[in-house]
């Protein structure tokens, strides 16, 4: 089976993320599932990133679009060592400036100072919802799909 486009992955991933209910993945595993289709690798290891959401476990920490980021250049690590290829060394420098451009563009990298909300209480989370910012959350998954796009390169067929 081939991997799927930029293009096709983005728009599966963002609509899962978008999906309400029992079918709706986090910003962590949106990333990560962008990844796992472009590198042809199962869907379902997005159930690593379950806990990266609302900033890890709704925490606030470190949005988990970034999170999720790390992961999937994890994943492509993994994909080049199975075809007897090294990771490109400069990826923690990369995966630096993704953290420091995303800061840039949105102003902070915490999910509770993106949010404004405290994922971690259900009033929080139900605030969150029902809020207008819950629709930026997409952005940032967006963005950070765009920008691990051109670092899974070398690990594409």
């Amino acid at each position: 089976m081939a991997s799927m486009t930029a293009e096709q992955a983005k728009a599966k991933a963002l609509t899962r993320f978008k999906e309400p209910g029992a079918e709706h993945i986090n910003c962590g595993q949106a990333v990560l599932v962008y990844a796992l289709y472009r590198l042809d690798e199962d869907p379902d290891l997005i159930a690593h990133a379950g806990y990266f959401g609302g900033g890890v476990a709704g925490l606030g920490e470190i949005c988990g679009a970034l999170n999720g980021s790390a992961l999937a250049l994890g994943v492509r690590d993994m994909v080049l060592k199975e075809k007897g290829l090294e990771p490109p060394a400069a990826t923690k420098d990369e995966l630096r400036a993704i953290l420091r451009d995303f800061e840039a563009a949105f102003g902070e990298r915490t999910c509770r100072q993106l949010t404004g909300h405290d994922l971690s209480t259900p009033e929080g989370l139900t605030a969150f919802h029902m809020s207008d910012v819950y629709a930026k959350c997409a952005d940032y998954v967006e963005w950070a799909m765009d920008r691990i796009e051109p670092l899974l390169a070398p690990a594409l067929d």
